[in-house]
């Protein structure tokens, strides 16, 4: 089902149709999108850069803001060398595309790993190889049975989920010739002491990590990122055509993320509020029966019921002015299921919103 275009939006409400509804939709994660000094960061770059620099970067399309939110975020997430891309779909196949110009030919992936990650092995033409979700063993096996230079990949925390993946337990398989590549979309800004990510949540570090990010999810800004060594960045700088081909996110949106980052960096309390809202939200959804996951994450699935009960009570939220979308996503827990996700600005007032009126729907459910 299509859905209907949004007409205004706020960290926790949309508007559709001239109706305002509470939305545990998206991931704004940290609330940033709608920041003020982030808004106004890109309103004074779009002054001095437009809207777009029209051309890759590898042409004319390089403006300073690109090669500062670079640097940044190499250095905010101790990696060291960062490449900037359009998205985070980009990110993934120039990552790929870079460690295939480096001899990788093969790849190894979890079995719900994110569609991008698949696209990008093989579009990279890699041969793909999956292992079993969450099984770090299943993957050794995989990879020692193929005795080749290749790469392991997995989301970091999984979108339809929010489970965190066993990436201490991949590492520890890692050997010569062989990386682990991490999609970490929803776990940075999330997870770490100041929102490093996933990596840095379980205090890992390895010359073989490839981190990819998008930088809306957490920024609440654009564009995508390629984190590692730094031979490895400058082979997918030079002989990646998802780099050298495509335009890159605004300056604008760029000058944005530097702001968002810094603001993720000195606000804590902001970080604080998304995981308090984390374990108040898992606290009433446990109490009113429905089971959650224990990671600190900001995602939550489930289902109730059959298909036709669930779409009873989307409409039921959907009559007082809840969204709690109903998915049909890749790699959920069902083929359809509740996913909904929170933000650093929602309140506990709008947490028992939605628990009230999920508890009522439930409760009027035919017996």
């Amino acid at each position: 089902m299509k859905c209907p275009p949004t007409q205004s939006a706020s960290a926790t409400h949309v508007t559709h149709d001239g109706d305002t509804y509470l939305s545990f939709g998206g991931c704004n994660y940290m609330g940033l999108a709608h920041h003020p000094a982030v808004i106004s960061a890109a309103q004074n770059a779009l002054e001095t850069f437009g809207l777009s620099t029209s051309a890759s970067r590898q042409t004319t399309g390089n403006a300073l803001p690109h090669e500062q939110l670079e640097s940044d975020l190499a250095r905010f997430t101790r990696f060291e060398s960062a490449l900037l891309l359009p998205d985070g779909y980009t990110a993934n196949l120039a990552a790929l595309q870079g460690l295939a110009s480096q001899g990788i030919r093969h790849a190894v992936l979890d079995a719900r790993a994110h569609s991008s990650l698949f696209d990008a092995a093989k579009l990279a033409q890699m041969t793909i190889h999956t292992y079993n979700h969450l099984d770090a063993h299943h993957a050794e096996r995989i990879h020692n049975a193929l005795n080749q230079p290749c790469v392991v990949l997995t989301d970091a925390v999984f979108t339809t989920t929010g489970m965190i993946a066993p990436i201490n337990t991949l590492l520890n398989t890692i050997t010569d010739q062989m990386y682990l590549l991490i999609d970490d979309c929803h776990g940075f800004t999330v997870l770490g002491k100041q929102g490093q990510g996933t990596a840095h949540h379980l205090d890992l570090q390895h010359p073989s990590l490839i981190m990819t990010t998008t930088l809306l999810k957490g920024l609440g800004c654009a564009g995508g990122v390629v984190l590692g060594k730094a031979e490895l960045i400058s082979a997918t700088r030079n002989e990646s055509t998802a780099f050298i081909c495509t335009t890159p996110a605004s300056p604008a949106l760029a000058s944005a993320a530097c702001t968002a980052l810094k603001i993720l960096e000195s606000d804590q309390e902001r970080r604080e509020q998304l995981h308090s809202n984390i374990n108040t939200l898992r606290r009433e959804l446990n109490s009113i029966g429905i089971t959650t996951h224990s990671d600190p994450t900001p995602i939550f699935a489930f289902t109730i019921g059959d298909a036709d009960t669930m779409r009873h009570i989307e409409h039921q939220l959907l009559d007082q002015k809840i969204i709690l979308p109903l998915m049909e996503y890749p790699g959920g827990p069902a083929p359809l299921y509740f996913r909904l996700s929170l933000t650093a600005s929602h309140t506990t007032e709008h947490i028992h919103q939605l628990t009230s009126a999920l508890a009522s729907a439930q409760k009027a459910l035919p017996a």
